[in-house]
């Protein structure tokens, strides 16, 4: 059984509910869109306009369907470097393989032409790395195993002329957290700060059934160019869960115990902007150029807040109630620039698609981890279409170079319930990252 040991260990644990959030969320989502490196905004007319841009919708006519499936395989090393300075032995995170599902149906009323209606849900393509209890990552991250998150939308397009038309999308994020970590309880008498005797392995279960948001969109058509503008708004995550902890392995534990394991986990996703512009130089040929804006800065901090938990039997300590603390993030705002091209290379039976896109990175050397990986990303993408009848199969793969990142200047400290100021740097050392992108999906027309 898993028991509290300590409230700061509750601390370090939250922190590692989000580790998709931060800069994790991979640029791309969707076949046809993901064959485009994500220039799916000024162009699009499926299902994906939820995610891209609502707008068009308007521009999809009849009744349609789009499912889609994306598998991301994300490989993730970390040679970790002590804060003594010693080199810790290479690890690898692992992770399951699983789909990522989009399901959308439009309907443009034969009653009413100028409008169109949709409703689906969509799932952000992110990667969730699991880590050795007892490896030299541990204090940063274990697993984030069972975690999920989904959003709901329903959205509405609006064709004003034929050159404007606007688009709205109501949403809901549905969020389950599930994750373990190490803390240190070194209370300096009889250990070193990451003398693993003093580890305690900390689970943390949070959820929330309700998060709203929306997204709006705008496409203008000129004489030779189609210009998209999409506006997705922050996500203001505030869930409600559990924490418990496995006591240490030294004896000097035996009694500590914790009173309550309520708590509640609060931080920001970011407000998003795309801009695209699509051409068509030739009829068979099509080509979509896109600037994105997502304000990371919003997530300077995640805040937790316990609700009565209480911890008796620690030593030198006694009893004490966990007050609201809070755990700096610091991220930065992130811009991407992308192409994409379409081309109709057998009419009616084949169509081949390209992209590339560049992104920075939302997190600091100060607060890297192997909870956000992140770096300095490019993708490079290619995918197919096959036309079948009033159905359209779309495949595509994208790979995401992300730039290798050595940190000796980490923030990101150890959490010590009883020693606070034994807290040792976590995140220094060398990690590299690399991405593959699978996604397949049907869109049809009925």
């Amino acid at each position: 059984m898993i028991r509290c040991v300590s409230a700061a260990g509750l601390a370090l644990a939250l922190l590692s509910s989000p580790a998709w959030a931060g800069g994790m969320f991979l640029p791309a989502r969707g076949a046809r869109a993901l064959g485009l490196a994500g220039s799916y905004v000024a162009s699009v007319d499926d299902g994906s306009a939820l995610y891209y841009n609502p707008a068009g919708l308007a521009d999809i006519s009849g009744i349609t369907a789009l499912v889609d499936f994306g598998v991301v395989l994300q490989r993730v090393g970390y040679d970790r470097v002590d804060a003594g300075g010693n080199p810790q032995p290479h690890v690898n995170g692992s992770m399951d393989v699983l789909p990522i599902p989009t399901l959308a149906i439009t309907w443009k009323p034969s009653q009413a032409p100028r409008w169109t209606l949709a409703g689906g849900v969509w799932t952000p393509y992110l990667g969730l790395d699991s880590w050795p209890e007892d490896g030299p990552q541990r204090y940063s991250s274990v697993t984030l195993d069972g975690s999920l998150l989904a959003v709901m939308e329903l959205a509405a397009a609006y064709r004003v002329n034929d050159r404007l038309s606007l688009g709205l999308g109501v949403q809901n994020m549905i969020v389950r957290f599930n994750s373990r970590i190490a803390l240190s309880a070194c209370s300096e008498l009889n250990c070193a700060p990451e003398d693993m005797g003093f580890d305690a392995l900390t689970e943390v279960r949070s959820n929330s059934a309700f998060t709203p948001s929306a997204v709006a969109g705008a496409t203008l058509s000129l004489s030779n160019v189609r210009v998209g503008l999409a506006v997705q708004l922050p996500f203001f995550v505030r869930t409600e869960g559990t924490a418990r902890s496995r006591l240490p392995t030294d004896p000097q534990y035996a009694n500590a115990a914790q009173v309550g394991d309520g708590v509640s986990l609060n931080f920001d996703l970011p407000l998003t902007v795309r801009l695209g512009a699509a051409m068509q130089p030739r009829p068979d040929l099509s080509v979509e150029l896109g600037v994105d804006y997502e304000a990371w800065s919003m997530q300077d901090k995640i805040s937790i807040e316990p609700h009565g938990i209480q911890v008796t039997g620690v030593p030198g300590i006694g009893s004490y109630q966990l007050n609201p603390v809070s755990i700096v993030r610091d991220l930065r705002d992130t811009f991407a620039v992308h192409a994409g091209a379409e081309w109709t290379a057998i009419p009616h039976k084949l169509i081949a698609r390209a992209g590339y896109l560049l992104e920075t990175s939302a997190t600091p050397d100060s607060t890297a981890s192997v909870l956000t990986p992140d770096g300095f990303h490019n993708l490079v993408t290619a995918g197919v279409g096959v036309p079948l009848g009033t159905m359209r199969l779309d495949i595509a793969y994208g790979h995401l170079f992300t730039s290798d990142r050595t940190v000796t200047n980490s923030q990101a400290l150890q959490l010590n319930p009883l020693q606070p100021s034994l807290a040792v740097p976590v995140g220094n050392g060398k990690y590299t990252v690399a991405t593959d992108i699978i996604s397949a999906g049907v869109a049809g027309r009925f």
